[in-house]
C-alpha cells in the first residue's frame, strides 16, 4: 500500500495514457479485472448518481455471493475521469500491466515496487484508518470483514500521514467530514 505522498509521486511517474486507468483503479478499488471489464461496459457507471454498479458478471469471484456491487462515494470529477478511461487505451493484460507498474515504481523509486493489487489495498486501508465504518467498506470492496481485518488490522500511518489521506479522501468524495 502507498502513502499519499508516495501515490503522488508515482503517478507523476506513469505516462499520461495510463494515468486514467491508475487512478480511477486507486480511487474505486476495483480488483484490476473488474477495471478490465468496466472498460467494456461503460454502462456500468451511472453517471446520474457517480456510482459504478458491478453486476454479478463483472465481480466472477469464486466466493462472490453478492448479486451486485455498488461503488459510490465518487469525486465530483469523476466523470471526466471514467470519460478519459473509456476514451484512452484499453487496461493491458495483468502480465504487461505488472511489468509498466514495477518499472514506474524504479522511476519513482517507491519499494517494494507498486503492483496490480496496490491501488485495491491502498484505498481500503486509506478508508479503513480514516475511520470510513467498516460495513461501508467491505460492501464497497465485495469481500468479507474477516477478509478485510486479516489484510488491515496492523497498519501504522504517521500523524502526518493521517492528515494526507484524510484531505485526499475528501477529495475524492469518500469521507464527509461535517455531513
Amino acid at each position: 500500500m502507498l502513502t499519499v505522498e508516495e501515490y503522488d509521486r508515482f503517478v507523476k511517474a506513469i505516462p499520461a495514457k495510463f494515468k486514467p486507468i491508475f487512478e480511477l483503479n486507486t480511487i474505486t478499488g476495483l480488483r484490476y479485472v473488474e477495471l478490465q471489464r468496466l472498460y467494456y461496459n461503460p454502462s456500468w457507471y451511472i453517471e446520474s448518481r457517480n456510482q459504478i454498479i458491478l453486476p454479478k458478471e463483472a465481480q466472477k469471484k469464486v466466493k462472490q455471493k453478492a448479486p451486485k456491487r455498488t461503488i459510490d462515494k465518487l469525486p465530483t470529477t469523476f466523470p471526466s475521469l471514467i470519460k478519459a478511461f473509456q476514451e484512452g487505451r484499453r487496461p493491458p493484460d495483468r502480465t504487461s500491466w505488472w511489468d509498466n507498474l514495477s518499472r514506474w515504481s524504479e522511476k519513482a523509486d517507491i519499494s517494494p515496487k507498486v503492483g496490480p493489487k496496490t491501488p485495491r489495498k491502498t484505498i481500503e486501508s486509506w478508508m479503513l484508518k480514516a475511520g470510513v465504518p467498516e460495513i461501508e467498506i467491505y460492501s464497497r470492496q465485495g469481500h468479507d470483514p474477516v477478509t478485510s481485518l486479516r489484510h488491515y488490522q496492523s497498519l501504522s500511518f504517521t500523524d502526518y500521514e493521517m492528515r494526507d489521506i484524510e484531505k485526499r479522501l475528501t477529495e475524492w468524495g469518500i469521507l464527509r467530514k461535517g455531513i
